[in-house]
């Protein structure tokens, strides 16, 4: 056993290498990889216009919502184990931030925000987490699935021999794949029984912990998802703003069809949180691209309006939670007394 002087210094050292790693991805990728000062220097027209900054500002107040939802929902989800105060939520999903900047797919997300707890058990803590992952992700799914069900006929350029079968495949099979991911989230205490199964003998006393599937009512579930589509919505209408601002005119039925295929596209990509820009700005450019070509309107500086409004996305949900978030990391509790 760790005395309870080596539990602190363990403590401390772990927090401070956190601190130092989320800083240097967000220097690396901000000011080295991604080369702030072009995007910035290519910006420049905007933030003289009238009316810009105030945008921007609004966008910028969203953030805390959309962090805050989320925050509510971890906080309804974890007091099965714990009590946490809607703040100390809050600190634990910033926090999460902050870890899952430089862990591929963010898993460090899961970690990040149990090492707050004071006396919940931190495995059950990471499967609740991990609930929650699930109702944003089935939220991304299902709302993206429908979204490419009117995007491909529309927008994409289909081989007339092929069209047919292509279209009656998709509006067969999309509706039952929905049908059956909502099961799934709906029925998620499957997942103890499968995963039970598939531990070897020697992780059998791990079982108790898969316990945690079981917890939740469809209610409890379906107001967990409810809470995911209100966030979705929120940081939908945040890259659809910023597209306005950067000069894409788009209507808000458009936007919201073509946000959600890109948001689709995006959860296959397997990436680090901070390392998302890249990939974030070409799928956007070239789903964007593909309704602009379909509609016969596509313009130079269109290209650049999505790849800014990628940017700015980027920098005001990931980079500046991730930076708020290092403030939190002194809470986290790696060793307990």
């Amino acid at each position: 056993m760790l005395s309870a002087k080596i539990k602190k210094t363990l403590n401390y050292l772990f927090r401070g290498l956190i601190v130092i790693a989320t800083y240097l991805f967000i220097y690396h990728e901000v000011f080295y990889e991604r080369d702030l000062e072009t995007i910035l220097g290519r910006l420049s027209e905007s933030f003289r216009s009238k009316g810009f900054l105030l945008s921007i500002a609004g966008v910028i107040l969203l953030m805390p919502i959309n962090w805050g939802i989320e925050s509510f929902k971890w906080k309804l989800l974890i007091s099965r184990i714990e009590k946490v105060s809607f703040l100390r939520s809050f600190m634990a999903v910033l926090t999460g931030t902050s870890v899952s900047s430089f862990t591929p797919n963010r898993t460090g997300e899961y970690f990040g925000r149990v090492f707050i707890l004071n006396r919940g058990s931190h495995i059950e803590g990471i499967l609740i987490t991990i609930i929650g992952s699930i109702s944003q992700l089935m939220i991304t799914l299902v709302v993206g699935l429908f979204s490419v069900l009117y995007f491909i006929p529309n927008y994409v350029d289909i081989p007339a021999r092929i069209y047919n079968y292509i279209y009656f495949g998709m509006i067969v099979s999309i509706p039952i794949l929905v049908f059956l991911l909502l099961v799934f989230y709906f029925r998620i205490s499957i997942l103890s029984a499968v995963l039970g199964k598939l531990l070897p003998r020697k992780l059998e006393k791990w079982n108790k912990y898969l316990d945690v599937f079981n917890w939740y009512s469809p209610r409890e579930l379906l107001t967990v998802l409810l809470l995911s589509f209100t966030r979705y919505l929120v940081f939908t209408f945040q890259f659809y703003w910023l597209i306005r601002i950067f000069g894409l005119e788009l209507s808000p039925g458009q936007a919201f069809v073509i946000i959600s295929v890109i948001y689709l596209a995006m959860t296959a990509m397997p990436t680090v949180a901070l390392a998302e820009l890249g990939v974030r700005g070409s799928i956007s450019i070239y789903v964007i691209l593909l309704y602009l070509r379909a509609t016969g309107s596509p313009a130079p500086d269109h290209e650049f309006a999505v790849f800014a409004a990628s940017t700015v996305t980027w920098l005001i949900n990931l980079i500046l939670p991730a930076f708020l978030g290092t403030l939190f990391v002194f809470r986290l509790k790696f060793f307990r007394r």
